[in-house]
């Protein structure tokens, strides 16, 4: 937009982005860091179900990530004492069985977690929010069997609102069936390895323009497009010329956080700051 078509962008505002899908990429099989992005929103739930989620407790939580789990993951599982650091930590930090935890050596998968941590009461979370359960229709199956429960879920009410509004409000009527999601378009999606480059494109801009700031914002829960993929991201960039030209906001929640009242509010005062 500014070098192309030239159009100037004083501010960006980036909600639950996936800005590098390589870096959860489970292909990157010398990488700790598809174990690292997960592992903080996984302590976030269960801190929250703990009511004991806090940005401090959460800074801890990233500061043994990006340290102590990470120099132990990449020591290798012949390391039988790095590996029961991690079993022990990971453990505490997820509120999983240890036997489970023993058994993954430590490195937990988000379809595992969703499943195991609600095991007790035969429900499982959404990789949207892993606080958001429904139950689970086939508990004693070695794979997940159902769809996500938040997105299932979602559909019936947020397809009556869209056709209402449509309808009723702008007044366009249609014989066409309206698909709030739609199948036959996500099966024919050619996901192919992604030509764009969003980080470095990101770079560019800041740099093109010393009045844009950017705002990156995620829900702690979210494991579908993890928050501490971003906080690894921001904390390699450039300092553009002064702190918090890029800045980056967590909140209670999970990917559609603003659709808790206290965090939206939040979400809603640190975005108007910007244009301040």
């Amino acid at each position: 937009m500014q070098s192309q078509i030239g159009v100037g962008v004083n501010g960006l505002v980036l909600v639950s982005p996936y800005l590098d899908p390589a870096s959860g990429n489970d292909a990157t099989a010398l990488s700790p860091l598809p174990w690292m992005i997960d592992l903080p929103s996984m302590a976030a739930a269960n801190l929250e179900r703990q009511g004991k989620l806090t940005p401090q407790a959460m800074a801890e939580v990233e500061a043994y990530t990006r340290g102590d789990f990470a120099r132990d993951l990449l020591r290798g599982r012949a390391d039988v004492e790095a590996t029961n650091r991690i079993v022990q930590r990971v453990t505490q930090l997820t509120g999983l069985d240890p036997a489970l935890v023993q058994r993954l050596g430590g490195r937990v998968d988000t379809r595992t977690f969703l499943r195991e941590v609600h095991r007790a009461d035969g429900t499982i979370g959404s990789v949207y929010d892993s606080n958001v359960t429904a139950f689970d229709p086939f508990p004693w199956s070695p794979q997940q069997r159902s769809n996500d429960p938040l997105l299932d879920a979602l559909i019936a009410p947020t397809t009556s609102a869209a056709v209402d509004f449509m309808t009723r409000e702008v007044g366009w009527k249609t014989d066409a069936r309206y698909y709030a999601l739609s199948y036959k378009v996500n099966e024919a999606w050619d996901r192919g390895v992604p030509d764009d480059t969003p980080v470095t494109d990101l770079r560019k801009a800041i740099a093109a323009d010393p009045k844009m700031h950017v705002m990156i914002v995620h829900g702690w829960d979210d494991l579908s497009c993890p928050f501490f993929a971003s906080r690894l991201i921001v904390d390699q960039m450039p300092a553009f010329g002064r702190d918090e030209r890029v800045a980056l906001r967590v909140y209670p929640g999970g990917h559609m956080f603003y659709s808790r009242p206290d965090s939206g509010a939040a979400f809603k005062r640190d975005a108007q700051a910007i244009y301040h």
